[in-house]
């Protein structure tokens, strides 16, 4: 009698302790939620929610979507190889320059303004609460590893999604980071990883903070945020301007919308706009820009020149990973509008010159 419970006992006792382990990782990686009674009184907050300015819903049409794959990975639309890049590490930085960017992939990457360096949603492991392979997984892994990176004078955090968010590189510079710049709400989940709140400010649309000499000013997107099934926009999204010596634009994650005209108007234009280009689909047309808006969304901030980023290392978009910077490139050409693509890892300065590397047909699955 006592063999016939034994082993599906051990079975059990295996289950509820493989739970349990899933469940504190979870709990780890979500992070903890803002007191929201302090948003009570902004325009953009209602009835426990943050809310876009344009769209009051982000719609999802399942029967429009296309392609396969998305936070399931699928092949097709990977690379055949390793796509080019330059690894870096710490010998890889001085002090910090002028003006230099290194793009680590999707919508991570390292900046230096006026001497100061900020690095911005650095996600460089899968994207997903428990980091498994399966769920939202990189097809090219990050030109840098986490305990490689420089000194750093800010981070920046667009919004809490877990390909912009990643808990583990927040604990690992939580007493590294000299400050930490995100979203009204982002800071609740920097803190329960670490992060001291003394380094860490919050901005609403609008408001400013000065990193050295450089202003930062968070301003509009259209998308929305949430890491676990209970807590959507709860956290607000953000976009930003960095004022120094350049006048510099980061779109985060947005779908297109009157948001970069009135941008292009308050700033009256930028030299350059760092702008997502991948991730949208027919299914859900709001939430993010196919290529040609995202060329629409840099001539409307009325900025000199474009460099692509969101795009490379997740198939999000459901579409072939070239099928985006094909099509950012071709619509910019066709508007007249100067666009930078560097290489995962490259220094990107400026009098860049960089070739077009990812029209390589040895990487492409045709």
């Amino acid at each position: 009698m006592k063999k016939r419970y034994k082993y599906p006992l051990i079975f059990l006792c295996v289950l509820v302790l493989a739970a349990a382990i899933l469940g504190i990782m979870l709990y780890r990686n979500i992070g903890a939620l803002p007191d929201d009674s302090r948003f009570a009184g902004l325009p953009y907050y209602k009835n426990g929610q943050f809310v876009n300015l344009y769209t009051a819903d982000l719609p999802y049409y399942p029967d429009k979507a296309t392609g396969q794959g998305g936070f399931v990975r699928f092949d097709g639309y990977t690379p055949k190889g390793r796509l080019p890049m330059e690894m870096l590490d710490k010998s890889s930085f001085r002090r910090p320059e002028h003006f230099a960017y290194y793009w680590l992939g999707h919508g991570s990457a390292i900046l230096e303004l006026d001497g100061q360096r900020f690095l911005f949603d650095p996600v460089l492991d899968n994207a997903n609460p428990l980091n498994a392979p399966l769920i939202a997984p990189r097809f090219q892994e990050a030109p840098i590893k986490r305990e490689d990176l420089p000194d750093i004078d800010a981070v920046l955090i667009t919004h809490d999604h877990y390909d912009h968010l990643e808990a583990a590189t927040m604990r690992y510079l939580a007493d590294k980071a000299k400050r930490f710049i995100a979203p009204l709400g982002v800071g609740a989940r920097l803190e329960s990883w670490g992060v001291p709140s003394e380094k860490i400010t919050e901005l609403g649309w609008g408001d400013a903070a000065n990193i050295g000499s450089v202003k930062l000013t968070a301003e509009p997107t259209q998308h929305y945020s949430s890491r676990w099934t209970d807590d959507r926009n709860k956290t607000l999204w953000a976009s930003f301007v960095l004022e120094g010596s350049k006048r510099l634009y980061w779109s985060g994650d947005t779908g297109y919308a009157q948001h970069f005209a009135d941008i292009g108007q308050k700033y009256g234009g930028f030299d350059l706009a760092f702008m997502e280009i991948d991730a949208a689909n027919a299914g859900w047309p709001k939430t993010h820009m196919f290529a040609h808006q995202s060329v629409q969304a840099v001539l409307d901030l009325k900025a000199e020149k474009m460099v692509p980023m969101h795009w490379g290392v997740f198939s999000l978009g459901r579409n072939p990973w070239y099928e985006s910077i094909d099509n950012a490139v071709k619509s910019a050409k066709e508007h007249g509008l100067p666009i930078d693509v560097p290489k995962m890892g490259e220094k990107y300065t400026d009098g860049f010159t960089g070739g077009e590397w990812w029209t390589d047909r040895a990487l492409r699955r045709e």
